[in-house]
Protein backbone atom coordinates (compact mmCIF):
# COMPACT_ATOMS: atom_id res chain seq x y z
CA UNK A 1 0.00 0.00 0.00
CA UNK A 2 2.91 2.17 0.86
CA UNK A 3 4.18 1.95 -2.94
CA UNK A 4 0.60 3.13 -3.96
CA UNK A 5 -0.09 5.93 -1.69
CA UNK A 6 3.22 7.25 -3.33
CA UNK A 7 2.87 7.11 -6.60
CA UNK A 8 0.47 9.32 -7.83
CA UNK A 9 -0.40 7.50 -10.74
CA UNK A 10 -0.81 4.28 -9.35
CA UNK A 11 -3.53 5.93 -6.89
CA UNK A 12 -4.98 7.16 -10.04
CA UNK A 13 -5.39 4.03 -11.94
CA UNK A 14 -6.12 2.49 -8.65
CA UNK A 15 -9.37 5.00 -8.82
CA UNK A 16 -10.01 4.15 -12.51
CA UNK A 17 -10.13 0.70 -11.36
CA UNK A 18 -12.41 0.98 -9.00
CA UNK A 19 -14.37 3.07 -10.96
CA UNK A 20 -14.68 0.73 -14.03
CA UNK A 21 -15.54 -2.12 -11.03
CA UNK A 22 -18.32 -0.12 -10.02
CA UNK A 23 -19.31 0.73 -13.79
CA UNK A 24 -19.35 -3.19 -14.46
CA UNK A 25 -21.11 -4.52 -11.21
CA UNK A 26 -23.91 -1.58 -12.00
CA UNK A 27 -23.98 -2.76 -15.61
CA UNK A 28 -24.94 -6.23 -14.46
CA UNK A 29 -27.57 -5.68 -11.85
CA UNK A 30 -29.69 -2.87 -14.06
CA UNK A 31 -30.77 -2.83 -17.73
CA UNK A 32 -28.65 0.07 -19.46
CA UNK A 33 -29.27 1.27 -23.23
CA UNK A 34 -26.14 1.72 -25.01
CA UNK A 35 -26.58 5.27 -25.79
CA UNK A 36 -27.66 6.32 -22.28
CA UNK A 37 -24.34 4.39 -20.94
CA UNK A 38 -21.83 6.03 -23.90
CA UNK A 39 -23.69 9.23 -22.62
CA UNK A 40 -22.61 8.92 -18.94
CA UNK A 41 -18.99 7.72 -20.24
CA UNK A 42 -18.98 11.30 -21.70
CA UNK A 43 -20.58 13.18 -18.95
CA UNK A 44 -18.29 11.34 -16.23
CA UNK A 45 -15.30 12.44 -18.51
CA UNK A 46 -16.52 16.20 -18.84
CA UNK A 47 -16.56 16.40 -15.47
CA UNK A 48 -13.50 15.45 -14.14
CA UNK A 49 -11.18 16.97 -16.84
CA UNK A 50 -13.25 20.00 -16.09
CA UNK A 51 -12.26 19.49 -12.36
CA UNK A 52 -8.93 19.58 -12.97
CA UNK A 53 -8.92 22.59 -15.35
CA UNK A 54 -10.85 24.13 -12.59
CA UNK A 55 -8.49 22.68 -10.03
CA UNK A 56 -5.85 24.08 -11.77
CA UNK A 57 -7.11 27.89 -12.29
CA UNK A 58 -7.33 28.15 -8.35
CA UNK A 59 -4.11 26.54 -7.77
CA UNK A 60 -2.39 28.90 -10.62
CA UNK A 61 -4.13 32.42 -9.49
CA UNK A 62 -4.12 31.43 -5.73
CA UNK A 63 -1.14 29.28 -5.17
CA UNK A 64 1.57 29.77 -8.51
CA UNK A 65 1.23 33.12 -9.21
CA UNK A 66 1.72 34.28 -5.38
CA UNK A 67 4.57 31.95 -5.00
CA UNK A 68 5.83 33.50 -7.87
CA UNK A 69 5.77 36.65 -6.88
CA UNK A 70 6.94 36.27 -3.35
CA UNK A 71 10.25 33.89 -4.83
CA UNK A 72 13.80 35.58 -5.31
CA UNK A 73 15.63 34.62 -8.65
CA UNK A 74 17.09 31.48 -7.49
CA UNK A 75 13.32 29.95 -6.16
CA UNK A 76 11.03 31.51 -9.66
CA UNK A 77 14.13 29.11 -11.19
CA UNK A 78 13.11 26.39 -8.92
CA UNK A 79 9.10 26.88 -9.38
CA UNK A 80 9.90 27.50 -13.52
CA UNK A 81 11.57 23.66 -13.35
CA UNK A 82 9.74 21.85 -11.32
CA UNK A 83 6.42 23.06 -11.48
CA UNK A 84 5.05 25.85 -13.90
CA UNK A 85 5.40 23.07 -16.89
CA UNK A 86 3.46 20.51 -15.17
CA UNK A 87 0.49 22.96 -14.51
CA UNK A 88 0.84 24.04 -18.12
CA UNK A 89 0.83 20.42 -19.45
CA UNK A 90 -1.92 19.55 -17.34
CA UNK A 91 -4.29 22.75 -18.28
CA UNK A 92 -3.73 22.59 -21.84
CA UNK A 93 -4.68 19.02 -21.48
CA UNK A 94 -7.88 19.09 -19.24
CA UNK A 95 -9.01 22.26 -21.13
CA UNK A 96 -8.87 20.49 -24.39
CA UNK A 97 -10.48 17.30 -22.52
CA UNK A 98 -13.17 18.75 -21.50
CA UNK A 99 -14.37 20.68 -24.52
CA UNK A 100 -13.87 17.50 -26.46
CA UNK A 101 -16.37 15.82 -24.26
CA UNK A 102 -18.39 18.36 -23.87
CA UNK A 103 -19.05 18.79 -27.70
CA UNK A 104 -19.73 14.62 -28.06
CA UNK A 105 -21.93 15.55 -24.44
CA UNK A 106 -24.12 17.84 -26.56
CA UNK A 107 -24.71 15.40 -29.72
CA UNK A 108 -26.11 12.88 -27.81
CA UNK A 109 -27.82 15.26 -25.20
CA UNK A 110 -29.58 16.61 -28.62
CA UNK A 111 -28.48 19.75 -28.14
CA UNK A 112 -26.70 19.45 -31.90
CA UNK A 113 -27.56 17.83 -34.38
CA UNK A 114 -30.73 16.67 -33.25
CA UNK A 115 -32.11 15.14 -35.88
CA UNK A 116 -29.49 13.10 -37.08
CA UNK A 117 -28.79 11.26 -33.52
CA UNK A 118 -32.42 10.94 -32.73
CA UNK A 119 -34.76 11.41 -36.28
CA UNK A 120 -36.03 14.35 -35.00
CA UNK A 121 -35.83 18.03 -33.25
CA UNK A 122 -35.44 17.75 -29.31
CA UNK A 123 -37.17 20.25 -27.16
CA UNK A 124 -35.02 22.10 -25.33
CA UNK A 125 -36.55 24.57 -22.89
CA UNK A 126 -34.89 28.46 -23.24
CA UNK A 127 -33.79 28.95 -20.03
CA UNK A 128 -32.19 24.98 -20.20
CA UNK A 129 -30.48 26.76 -23.78
CA UNK A 130 -29.48 30.22 -22.51
CA UNK A 131 -28.05 28.61 -19.26
CA UNK A 132 -26.43 25.91 -21.69
CA UNK A 133 -25.20 27.85 -24.90
CA UNK A 134 -23.46 30.56 -22.48
CA UNK A 135 -21.96 28.53 -20.48
CA UNK A 136 -20.69 26.54 -23.87
CA UNK A 137 -19.58 30.03 -25.08
CA UNK A 138 -17.62 31.20 -21.92
CA UNK A 139 -16.06 27.56 -21.91
CA UNK A 140 -14.68 28.11 -25.51
CA UNK A 141 -13.37 31.49 -24.44
CA UNK A 142 -11.38 30.15 -21.96
CA UNK A 143 -10.59 27.31 -23.96
CA UNK A 144 -8.78 29.74 -26.29
CA UNK A 145 -7.32 31.97 -23.33
CA UNK A 146 -5.26 28.74 -23.06
CA UNK A 147 -4.05 27.65 -26.11
CA UNK A 148 -4.01 31.22 -27.95
CA UNK A 149 -2.58 33.44 -24.73
CA UNK A 150 -1.46 31.67 -21.85
CA UNK A 151 0.50 28.33 -23.25
CA UNK A 152 2.56 30.49 -26.18
CA UNK A 153 3.62 33.20 -23.87
CA UNK A 154 3.79 30.53 -21.50
CA UNK A 155 6.92 29.25 -23.55
CA UNK A 156 8.44 32.36 -24.15
CA UNK A 157 8.22 33.02 -20.00
CA UNK A 158 10.26 29.67 -19.20
CA UNK A 159 12.97 29.80 -22.33
CA UNK A 160 10.93 27.06 -24.60
CA UNK A 161 10.64 30.13 -27.27
CA UNK A 162 13.28 32.76 -28.02
CA UNK A 163 12.48 36.26 -26.09
CA UNK A 164 14.85 39.02 -24.35
CA UNK A 165 14.02 39.59 -20.60
CA UNK A 166 11.91 42.99 -22.53
CA UNK A 167 9.56 39.78 -24.56
CA UNK A 168 9.80 37.63 -21.28
CA UNK A 169 8.63 40.18 -18.60
CA UNK A 170 5.90 41.28 -21.57
CA UNK A 171 4.84 37.21 -21.82
CA UNK A 172 4.25 37.21 -17.81
CA UNK A 173 1.83 39.61 -17.59
CA UNK A 174 0.16 38.33 -20.30
CA UNK A 175 0.23 35.10 -19.03
CA UNK A 176 -1.24 36.47 -15.04
CA UNK A 177 -4.02 38.20 -17.70
CA UNK A 178 -5.30 35.22 -19.25
CA UNK A 179 -4.88 33.15 -16.14
CA UNK A 180 -7.13 35.50 -14.33
CA UNK A 181 -9.77 35.80 -17.06
CA UNK A 182 -9.97 32.15 -17.06
CA UNK A 183 -11.23 32.74 -13.15
CA UNK A 184 -13.20 35.43 -14.20
CA UNK A 185 -15.32 33.23 -16.34
CA UNK A 186 -14.77 29.68 -14.40
CA UNK A 187 -17.77 30.24 -12.05
CA UNK A 188 -20.12 31.64 -14.75
CA UNK A 189 -19.31 28.94 -16.65
CA UNK A 190 -19.78 26.21 -14.30
CA UNK A 191 -22.74 27.75 -12.82
CA UNK A 192 -24.54 27.91 -16.32
CA UNK A 193 -23.25 23.99 -16.82
CA UNK A 194 -24.94 23.13 -13.72
CA UNK A 195 -27.52 25.17 -13.61
CA UNK A 196 -28.55 23.45 -17.59
CA UNK A 197 -28.51 19.87 -16.11
CA UNK A 198 -29.76 20.28 -12.91
CA UNK A 199 -32.11 23.41 -12.31
CA UNK A 200 -34.18 23.87 -15.71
Amino acid sequence: MQGIVGNPRACLALGIGLAVFLLIVSALFGDIDRLGFFAFLMRLLHVLAAMVWVGLIVFANFVQLVALSQADEAGRGVLHTAIVPRVAWWLRHSSTVTVLAGVVLMLVGGYLLPSAVYGTEVHIGPAKAIALWVAVLGALVMWMFVHMYIWPNMQVVLGLREGGADAKAKARNRVVLFVRLNLILMVPVVLGMIAAAHLY
